[in-house]
């Protein structure tokens, strides 16, 4: 049965992980597998707010070992995984992350808050080990923060959104007018910064003309009363709206809009990120929009690792509707596995650090390098429409998609600096 989402799940989470959680072995036991398994430590949200992307994360590095030990392991050894529960907080990731280190196990995946991302760097390099994030959205992991000890393996914001910004101008040329509807933090203000940047950098490449870009309608996090907001953007010259506003918000968003009529006088509604969220929450009630997705399974048909993702996933819930952070962390234990076989071996941080940097390995959306200067992967960014339908059980339906070449799309690696973008 396809699980609906609602805001109130979204925010809420659900109270199930404690018990998938894999318990350390004693120590003997520990010593004696050692010879003939690789551990590794799954971080991420098992309870709170962020766990129902936890979930996702939890599902597709089990899914991903699986797929691992049935084509011959590591070397020969088999993947073992120790979850453990961030709860989306960088305090308690710091906890459980040197019980894994001390326990022996250093090679670490499934960071999805920022926070949580940005403190994994200074503790692996500290006790010694090494993390991939799953899908943290921040920016600084890969410039001002950068750390030896982190990577994010898979796109970062400015990719997703540059990946967006570049498609519809090419796709709708003739949209030049944009707004924003943007979450009054720093993730919001920084997103928005990012899409300014794209338009202004890829707009007149593409069409020699400039955009017109309206200042941003700045929303409070959590706000439970959009209508405000709604009528600012009523008011707006627009032809195109860009928002970041995420999760339950988005949800409370969209649905506050409707009869506002807001999406029917827009020709593009941009979506930065939420994939499937808002689109399982409201079903038919969902507008028409593009949004970043980590990994859609459509986009990626006939390549083994999706299509052993997605089988598995539905297999294993019944839902048709997987979401990105599945093929990220199932691209954590296919980057480890890369990088553990190119040392010959070696799980020692140094190592592998040195392994990680400069490799490319497969995903579910096809090769990846890292780039070695920054810890940052060269990832095409995948976007989806989604539109509401009479027909489908679910309420809504993917009417196109695209794979935007993450060459075209990528940052400058300027690790230690902040990210320099243009401004209005």
């Amino acid at each position: 049965m396809t699980t609906r989402i609602t805001r109130r799940s979204m925010l809420a989470g659900t109270a199930a992980a404690a018990g998938s959680l894999v318990l350390p072995l004693p120590h003997v036991m520990r010593k004696a597998s050692a010879q003939d398994t690789i551990t590794l430590g799954v971080v991420t949200p098992l309870s709170g707010p962020q766990q129902l992307i936890g979930n996702f994360v939890k599902l597709g590095a089990e899914i991903g070992a699986d797929y691992v030990n049935a084509n011959g392991g590591i070397g020969g050894k088999q993947v073992r995984l120790e979850f453990r529960d961030d709860k989306a907080n960088p305090n308690d990731a710091t906890v459980v992350a040197r019980e894994l280190l001390g326990a022996g196990v250093n090679l670490h995946l499934g960071a999805v808050a920022s926070p949580v991302a940005l403190v994994m760097g200074p503790l692996m390099q500290q006790e010694g080990g090494v993390h991939l994030t799953s899908g943290a959205g921040t920016e600084k992991l890969n410039h001002e923060n950068y750390n030896d000890h982190a990577f994010r393996i898979g796109d970062g914001p400015y990719s997703r959104n540059a990946g967006l910004v570049r498609h519809i101008i090419q796709s709708n040329p003739e949209v030049d007018s944009w707004g924003g509807i943007i979450p009054d933090h720093e993730y919001g203000r920084t997103t928005w910064a990012i899409f300014v940047d794209a338009m202004l950098r890829f707009y007149p490449e593409l069409t020699g003309k400039e955009p017109k870009i309206e200042q941003p309608i700045l929303v409070p996090y959590a706000s439970g009363d959009y209508k405000n907001f709604i009528a600012q953007a009523m008011r707006l010259p627009v032809k195109g709206i860009y928002t970041s506003v995420y999760g339950g918000d988005a949800v409370t968003l969209y649905q506050q809009a409707k009869p506002f009529g807001l999406f029917d006088k827009l020709d593009v509604l941009l979506d930065s990120a939420n994939e499937f969220l808002a689109a399982r929450a409201l079903g038919k009630e969902v507008p028409v929009h593009w949004s970043g997705s980590h990994w859609y399974f459509e986009t990626n048909k006939g390549n083994p690792l999706s299509d052993n993702l997605y089988e598995e996933y539905v297999k294993r819930t019944g839902d048709k509707y997987p979401m990105g952070w599945a093929g990220e962390a199932q691209a954590g234990i296919i980057a480890y596995k890369a990088a553990i076989e190119k040392t010959g071996g070696s799980t020692d941080a140094s190592d592998i650090v040195a392994a990680l940097k400069g490799l490319t390995f497969d995903s579910a959306t096809g090769p990846r390098t890292i780039r070695a200067e920054d810890n940052q992967a060269i990832k095409n960014a995948e976007l989806i429409k989604i539109a509401p339908s009479d027909t489908a059980e679910s309420g809504f339906e993917v009417t196109d998609y695209v794979s935007v070449d993450g060459a075209a799309i990528i940052e400058p690696a300027t690790p230690g600096k902040a990210l320099e973008l243009k401004v209005l």
